[in-house]
């Protein structure tokens, strides 16, 4: 695979213009990276980007026969008009979301006012979208080449820039704008910048609560070459100032608006049907008779992400080699915990680990084959499954019929290739596949 990388790299390289110049980023320096091929390949990459985001747009309707989910779009904007219309979120009606949010929001209206037309409220937001999301791609990059080089990085862009599934909710949700807070705080993490990673961090908590999850970590992983008390008052200094600003308002004016900020904890939604926990209670329940309750079961579900969570801090704590690295699938490996140990599910949580996983994944074919399986497998959930077999609370077939156990099957193997994915993932480069081929093939 290295070989085949290699090659790769090189083919673009030759087509870039050298010169000779060494790059300095953030500090940084990269003595043996032309600044030549690095503009080279960005450009490639945000073009492959927006051109995987026009394939989507149109190929989702034109060619699978589905659709462009605008409902979240719509909501929106309905919000921005009650925002123009002098009510406030929170205090006169409830908002689902925090605040950061009406900042790609009150920028989408302007379009909208000047050409009154809706329309413009939702092309300006896709784009502002896309904006965040290309910005999320040069976080990508540039960890990569931190870590291994810029052949690697290349690959790394060039699979997310390709993440065809992802690119679908970038378009449609509003995501890729936390997810962006959440790769540069990767990004000054990784570049030694602690009080901007914190920053980036407190961001994105305030856009969509789960970039709150990279805290404990960054914290760890700076507490190495300072110390934890000092870490975690420079998180204070950024924290609170947000708190006081977002926060305490709301806690004197209206006590319960608080509950936006907490919607991730499930407390007000019931058991999402493409969830881990509705699959394992289908097969329990549905299809072997074993009397068990979904609650029960999520009980299960959260006692495990806690424990999942708890030795992922352990792990950060005690690392002390592959820092950077051990960082990365501690973060991804929390990500996932978090969207699929809980009750509820929405398939835009893809985008939210899409990018670290495309940073490990980069260095061995038989991974990037995994991630495009479970990239195909994640558009058929959605928008292609959507209606037609499964709504957020139901599997639309009858128990026992044919659409009910495609439907079953269909989560059960897309969990099982996620399953796969992080373990080959968080173990050293092809060792699962060597293995493997040592098992099936031996004295052969």
């Amino acid at each position: 695979m290295g070989n085949k990388n290699k090659s790769l790299g090189e083919e673009f390289e030759k087509k870039g213009k050298k010169t000779n110049k060494s790059w300095i980023f953030l500090d940084n320096p990269f003595k043996k990276t032309d600044v030549g091929i690095i503009k080279h390949h960005l450009f490639l990459l945000i073009v492959c980007s927006l051109l995987t985001k026009v394939a989507v747009f149109f190929a989702t309707p034109l060619i699978f026969h589905s659709f462009i989910d605008y409902y979240d779009l719509g909501y929106y904007l309905q919000h921005g008009v009650y925002l123009m219309q002098g009510q406030l979120p929170y205090l006169n009606y409830n908002f689902e979301y925090p605040v950061l949010l009406f900042v790609p929001i009150i920028l989408s209206l302007i379009p909208a006012l000047l050409l009154q037309n809706a329309w413009g409220f939702i092309y300006t937001f896709q784009i502002l979208m896309i904006i965040c999301d290309i910005i999320t791609l040069l976080c990508v990059y540039l960890i990569v080449l931190k870590l291994r080089n810029e052949r690697t990085a290349f690959i790394a862009g060039l699979i997310y820039a390709t993440a065809f599934s992802t690119a679908y909710f970038v378009i449609t949700k509003y995501d890729a704008f936390p997810t962006c807070f959440l790769m540069i705080a990767v990004l000054f993490t990784i570049y030694e910048k602690n009080m901007r990673s914190y920053l980036a961090a407190a961001l994105g908590f305030f856009a969509k609560i789960f970039p709150a999850i990279t805290f404990p970590f960054i914290i760890l992983y700076h507490a190495k070459k300072t110390s934890l008390k000092q870490e975690i008052i420079d998180v204070c200094k950024v924290i609170v100032p947000f708190a006081l600003v977002f926060i305490l308002p709301l806690i004197i004016i209206r006590p319960d608006a608080l509950k936006s900020y907490l919607f991730a904890t499930g407390a007000s939604v019931g058991v999402y049907v493409n969830t881990v926990t509705y699959t394992i209670y289908s097969w329990l329940n549905g299809l072997w008779h074993i009397g068990i309750t979904t609650g029960e079961i999520s009980v299960c579900m959260y006692l495990l992400m806690a424990a999942v969570l708890f030795y992922l801090i352990y792990k950060s704590y005690k690392s002390t080699e592959n820092r950077q690295e051990t960082l990365i699938k501690c973060l991804l490996c929390a990500l996932i915990a978090v969207i699929y140990l809980t009750k509820f599910h929405s398939p835009q949580y893809i985008v939210w680990f899409t990018p670290l996983l495309c940073i490990l994944v980069a260095d061995d074919l038989y991974k990037i084959i995994l991630f495009y399986l479970f990239q195909i497998f994640a558009f058929i959930e959605f928008p292609l499954m959507f209606g037609g077999f499964y709504t957020n609370n139901q599997y639309t077939n009858p128990t026992g019929s044919l659409g009910w156990y495609v439907t079953l099957v269909f989560f059960t193997l897309q969990y099982c290739i996620l399953l796969l994915l992080m373990y080959v993932t968080i173990r050293p480069s092809g060792a699962f596949f060597q293995n493997l081929k040592r098992i099936l093939f031996k004295g052969k």
